[in-house]
């Protein structure tokens, strides 16, 4: 009678249809792989790597033109812009060297704190020695066009007392101990001291100049 009973029962009883069971199954597999993953995130006793990381710079005496990057060769040193006059002008006219490596302004050196002095040496130039019937100076400019001359000079101070000599260096040229930038010590000069009218045009000339610190 027992078994008649369970017979009947488990024929009564509904169905379990098969998504139902992949459904209990994907439940069962989803709790698992949290549990992984939150193992995976927190590992039972981790080990570390610890130590030191080394970070270094040398830095050399120089110097440079200020502003730029810093170049040692084929240097930008500006130019020394007379300005412009009548071709029948007399008398002086002097100028400071500007736009060294394309900055705007006077051209200023600067050295690094260590560097207590300097030597600057200024070449003759394209046309050392002519144009001498017109006014004094060791170096001169040219017009292209018309082979006519300007000579003039460059010298180491502002007042124009001490000339560069044309195949020589002048030494011993203080620099700020702070390392601040100083005005190129390169000053112009040209003396027409001929009233004689000269061609119209560009005069120009280009001098080699060497820092040695």
């Amino acid at each position: 009678m027992q078994a008649s009973r369970r017979a009947q029962s488990l024929a009564l009883a509904p169905a379990v249809k098969p998504w139902a069971q992949a459904r209990r199954a994907g439940r069962r597999l989803a709790g698992v792989g949290a549990i992984m993953a939150s193992l995976l995130a927190y590992p039972a006793g981790a080990d570390t790597l610890t130590g030191n990381l080394q970070s270094q710079i040398q830095l050399t005496a120089g110097c440079m033109i200020a502003g730029s990057a810093g170049a040692a060769s084929g240097v930008n040193f500006g130019t020394l812009n007379f300005g412009t006059r009548p071709s029948t002008f007399t008398g002086t006219v002097q100028a400071t060297a500007s736009g060294g490596e394309s900055v705007s302004g006077p051209t200023q050196l600067v050295c690094s704190p260590d560097v207590l002095g300097i030597s600057i040496q200024v070449g003759p130039g394209n046309y050392a020695g002519l144009g001498g019937s017109i006014g004094a100076g060791t170096r001169a400019m040219r017009n292209g066009s018309t082979a006519a001359y300007i000579p003039y000079d460059v010298y180491r101070d502002s007042g124009h007392s001490q000339v560069y000599p044309l195949a020589a260096a002048i030494s011993g040229i203080a620099v700020p101990a702070n390392g601040a930038a100083f005005p190129l010590p390169i000053y112009g000069q040209i003396n027409k001291t001929d009233a004689t009218a000269l061609p119209a045009g560009m005069y120009t000339d280009t001098l080699q100049v060497t820092v040695t610190y």
